[in-house]
């Protein structure tokens, strides 16, 4: 017969080791939440935040399918007056960033405009990408950008599935977060940290759930996604300035090993590297 394990044997605490941890204090009593984060005051953000850190990833719903609801949360917990006079700070500070901005530059990668580039070239991969995927590049703030913050966030976006084929950082579970961790350097180093923290922490949202989800559910991938952080983090220490600033359309004939070459993209590990966490992390 099976020995019966009560929940509290398997990690027990005294009464005098939880005092010594608590610093022998106690919270204000109240008979509703208090809080002085924001962030936890908030019902959607920490409802979210609990089911993106404890859920299970299965194949009846795709991997981003709750981040709309991510992006509600961040939207009830943003102070959007303070973020927009930070972003005007970082352009008084940074010409280039200011140049970058006030050029409002942006495509619209279609199979047909990508067509007839070498094979090996950026373009080339681009165009299999759109060919043969049924997915755009461009697949978020695909309107006009109202403001410079709404131009960041859509350079962001169309400039990500592309990062992806320049650095080796695949779109795997691991490569994601790789991806993340390396722009999280790289912001973390070109801007001021008010800013900075802003621009990282919906990408930290996603890298620390992530993490917990793996050490719930898929433990065997852990050691896979702490290589992607140092990996991520090696390649971003790097950059000279964020990815995402980086005009790709004039790379598209180059080799992708060139423009590995060129921005010292030799943290990105051979291709396949991370295919098995894809299935590893789901079910």
């Amino acid at each position: 017969m099976q020995d019966v394990i009560e929940p509290e044997a398997v990690t027990k605490i005294s009464d005098s080791e939880a005092d010594y941890l608590r610093g022998g204090k106690e919270p204000l009593r109240s008979s509703v939440l208090t809080s002085n984060s924001d962030y936890l005051n908030n019902p959607r953000f920490r409802d979210v935040y609990a089911q993106m850190g404890l859920k299970k990833d299965g194949h009846d719903l795709p991997a981003a399918y709750l981040i709309p609801d991510v992006s509600r949360a961040f939207a009830e917990v943003t102070d959007g007056a303070r973020l927009f006079a930070l972003l005007h700070d970082e352009k008084a500070r940074i010409p280039e960033f200011a140049e970058w901005l006030d050029a409002r530059y942006t495509s619209r990668f279609t199979a047909e405009n990508l067509s007839g580039y070498a094979p090996g070239t950026l373009g080339a991969r681009m165009h299999d990408f759109v060919a043969s995927s049924g997915m755009d590049i461009d697949f978020m703030f695909l309107g006009e950008a109202e403001n410079d913050y709404d131009y960041l966030n859509k350079r962001r976006i169309q400039n990500h599935d592309i990062e992806h084929m320049v650095t080796g950082l695949d779109p795997s579970p691991v490569g994601e977060v790789a991806l993340i961790v390396a722009h999280t350097v790289m912001a973390s180093n070109y801007f001021s940290e008010p800013f900075a923290s802003e621009v990282n922490r919906f990408g930290m949202f996603l890298t620390s759930t992530g993490l917990m989800r793996l050490a719930c559910h898929y433990g065997h991938v852990v050691p896979a996604y702490l290589e992607g952080i140092a990996r991520g983090r090696a390649l971003g220490e790097k950059q000279k300035r964020p990815l995402f600033m980086v005009r790709w359309e004039d790379y598209l004939d180059w080799t992708i090993a060139d423009i590995r070459e060129e921005f010292h993209f030799e943290d990105g590990p051979e291709e396949g590297h991370w295919t098995w966490t894809f299935e590893a992390s789901t079910g």
